[in-house]
């Protein structure tokens, strides 16, 4: 079970929030990704994207543990699933990285580091997606 290829790409405006994207690989067993958090943030939640079929609009729906498979990868990016998070605290933008926790239902947790990334043009109008 690890986590890897984590990035914050930072949202331009304090009040919006921020996307965390990265890939968990399952371990031996199955295990549930229980809670993402941070020290360094005032909320998280885990969201996917999905397209209403009636409207082919594209919405977040929340994610409240999400089953990752043994032997395999769950990823976490851009135009589906990603971690909101609102509230990123002075020290980590100016260190431009971010420790982030992953709770699993085995008891695991992992911290993980994360590069800061402002969001640029490529990304206007997508953080969260």
């Amino acid at each position: 079970l690890k986590v890897n290829n984590a990035v914050l790409k930072l949202s331009p405006v304090d009040n919006n929030p921020s996307a965390l994207y990265f890939t968990v690989h399952g371990g031996a067993q199955d295990v549930t990704l229980l809670r993402i958090t941070s020290p360094s943030v005032l909320r998280s939640e885990m969201h996917d994207t999905v397209t209403d079929p009636k409207t082919g609009m594209l919405t977040m729906t929340p994610i409240e543990r999400l089953k990752i498979p043994a032997d395999s990868k769950v990823e976490f990016k851009r135009g589906g699933k990603h971690v909101m998070l609102w509230g990123v605290n002075l020290i980590a933008r100016r260190l431009e990285k971010i420790e982030v926790d992953f709770i699993f239902s085995t008891g695991d947790r992992i911290r993980v580091t994360a590069p800061i990334e402002k969001i640029g043009a490529e990304d206007a109008g997508h953080a969260g997606h």
